[in-house]
Order: structure tokens, then sequence, then C-alpha cells
């Protein structure tokens, strides 16, 4: 916590050696040490909220110097209008991020860009295992990931308010798609399934 221009005034006071010429207050001593402490005392607010801008998730003068150093989003996420909180906490994602393979990383990291996805795995049906009703997975499959988020937005075809060769309905799909597709392992299969 920075200290005020008395405190700061009463420490260099303090500091001074003892003698009876430096006791009397009031001169040009004081007057010096009066100029010397309002500069110190801005020097320790300026590095008290330098202490808040060193976390992308509460920068606001130092967020351009992290989207800078990160370099452009592979998913192309910062060329639109986005606001602070939502640049800060892609900043955070990114400058934070590890990175992991398992299923549990992937809703983490989901939830940490805002956006709530569970992962279903699938797994080779087997004999003796298997039994009636359930569907037949096949060799291979276990390396596909069903990922079900949230939609948000669809629209569709209205008649007067669309054309001759409109299409007759679209969605909007989550930026969160770009993501998890660059983040997952190699060897997988990522379906998305909007609800």
């Amino acid at each position: 916590m920075s200290r005020t221009v008395p405190t700061i005034l009463g420490s260099l006071i303090g500091k001074l050696p003892i003698g009876w010429v430096l006791a009397f207050r009031g001169g040009v001593l004081d007057a010096l040490l009066d100029a010397l402490a309002h500069p110190l005392a801005d020097a320790e607010a300026e590095a008290e909220a330098l202490m808040r801008e060193i976390d992308p998730r509460t920068a606001v003068r130092l967020l351009p110097d992290f989207e800078r150093v990160l370099g452009p989003d592979p998913c192309g996420r910062d060329l639109g209008n986005r606001t602070v909180e939502q640049r800060q906490r892609q900043a955070h994602q990114r400058w934070t991020a590890r990175g992991g393979q398992s299923v549990s990383y992937f809703v983490e990291t989901a939830a940490r860009l805002g956006a709530a996805i569970e992962v279903e795995e699938f797994w080779p049906s087997k004999a003796g295992v298997l039994r009636a009703g359930q569907p037949l997975v096949a060799e291979g499959e276990q390396f596909t990931w069903r990922v079900k988020l949230a939609l948000i937005s669809q629209w569709w075809f209205r008649a007067g308010q669309n054309v001759a060769g409109d299409p007759l309905g679209g969605y909007a799909p989550s930026d969160i798609e770009c993501e998890l597709r660059r983040l997952k392992p190699a060897h997988t299969q990522l379906v998305f399934i909007y609800l």
C-alpha cells in the first residue's frame, strides 16, 4: 500500500541525523523534505497501480502490451470489437494456457473463455460387454469427442422478410470451436452439437 505525503515526510524527518541544527522545524530543510515527499508519494502510488497491471485479468493500461506480446489470435477472435473484459479474459487465457489432452482441460478452457461445454467420449463395442439396445460403436470412434454447447443465435427464412435465393436458415457458431480445434490432440476429431 502506498504511503501518503505526511507519512513519507515523517519518515524522511526520522531519518535525519540527531543534532540541534536539524531539530528546528519549519525552515528550508522542511521545505526541501516536503518537495521530496510529493514525488515519492506519486511514485509509490504509480507502483501500486502498476501491481494491478501485471495480471491480464485486471490490466487496463498494459493490456495492449499483453496483446502485442501474445501476437494475433490464431482463431481471429481479436479482429472484432470487443469489450475490455473480453480482451482481458482472452489475454489471461492465452497468457496462462499450459496445454493438456484431457477432457477436463477442455471443459476448463471453455469455461475460462465464457462457454459451458460437455464432452462425450465413445468407446468401441465389445462382445460380452454390449447389452441389447446399446448403439454399436466402431473401432476408431474412441478418437471422436462430441462437444455439446449452447447455441448463440439462429435465424430462419421468413416470407416477406427474405427473398428467393436466401438460405432457409442458419446459426452463428461459437468462437470456442476454433480454439478447441486448435488445442485438441492431433489424433482426435471434434464434433460440435449446439443445444
